[in-house]
């Protein structure tokens, strides 16, 4: 895959879609057609239901259509023909993350493996630079075990497992669900600054926008039911100063600047984490917290002499 190649063609291009699910007759996406640019960041936008993760499992090539077209980076996973390996971008798939909440029930991910054996285990010494960043951003300790930690922390790692290996196109499916304001905020730029540098492209379908405006967002798709019913480029929104405003037409889009307490909640924590410092940092702390604890204890029963705490109890309990 050549830059010269990638940037003549779309990075997605979908047409006259129709997907009906297998052994069913509901549909999960109808009549959808979709173009979208390299180097762009675009939202999805939907209800529970509305066919944004069937939508995002087709574009990974997850999932096989049999009605309409699909094509990523100009090349159509789907069309198999003697030659199909010798077509411009016939590698494309992999060059596509796809990160989704399934992963959430793997049960490899509940077992005591350390973060540095799994981030080893998809590229991360081949990519020890990007895994450093990733790591950085992420706010992960590499000598985390995967049982002992919450499931915020495990999103962390599988994110940053999906993103070690340099990708073009990625797929975010609801997976920022569990990441704190500040995790999530560093990643999201961190995502943009990855589209704009290297032409990447970002299809993310989420239900929380703090933080996703102008500056971030290229792009929202709205679908519901399996439709595409709104397609707007974030240049042609009109933000206005009454936050109650919201006024959609086909010629124009106003939207109020919402009131929120995203910037708050994420100054807040910011500064949580510059008091922490690093993880080799809060480990010290912990520490010293722990120790600080054991010797601040009752000196007379708890001072962690256990004959003293065996004593104890046996003075306390009856001899009846």
């Amino acid at each position: 895959m050549t830059r010269d190649i990638i940037e003549d063609t779309y990075a997605i291009e979908v047409t006259d879609l129709t997907y009906e699910f297998p052994g069913s007759k509901k549909i999960g996406l109808q009549d959808f057609n979709l173009a979208i640019p390299w180097g762009t960041t675009n939202l999805v936008v939907g209800p529970n239901g509305a066919g944004k993760s069937t939508l995002l499992r087709i574009l990974s090539a997850k999932t096989l259509i049999k009605k309409g077209h699909l094509k990523l980076g100009g090349f159509d996973p789907f069309h198999f023909t003697s030659d199909r390996h010798d077509q411009h971008n016939s590698d494309i798939n992999n060059y596509i993350t796809y990160l989704g909440t399934e992963w959430a029930t793997n049960s490899i991910i509940k077992r005591d493996i350390p973060v540095n054996l799994l981030l080893a285990s998809i590229g991360g010494e081949t990519y020890k630079e990007r895994r450093d960043l990733l790591i950085d951003i992420l706010d992960i300790d590499p000598s985390w075990s995967m049982l002992n930690i919450s499931d915020g922390e495990r999103r962390r790692v599988q994110i940053a497992m999906g993103l070690v290996k340099p990708w073009k196109l990625l797929l975010l499916d609801e997976v920022t669900i569990d990441l704190d304001v500040v995790v999530r905020s560093k990643l999201l730029t961190y995502l943009k600054r990855e589209c704009q540098e290297r032409n990447c492209t970002v299809v993310y379908a989420t239900h929380i926008f703090d933080g996703l405006g102008h500056d971030w967002c290229d792009r929202v798709i709205h679908i519901d039911a399996g439709i595409k019913l709104n397609d707007v480029n974030i240049k042609d929104i009109e933000f206005v100063n009454d936050s109650s405003v919201v006024e959609v037409t086909d010629n124009k889009v106003i939207v109020g600047k919402a009131e929120s307490l995203h910037p708050l909640a994420l100054y807040w924590l910011n500064n949580d984490l510059d008091k922490r410092g690093s993880r080799a940092d809060e480990k010290l702390k912990m520490s010293q917290r722990h120790n600080d604890w054991i010797n601040s204890r009752d000196g007379k029963y708890f001072d962690a002499d256990d004959t003293k705490l065996a004593k104890y109890f046996r003075t306390t309990r009856s001899s009846k």
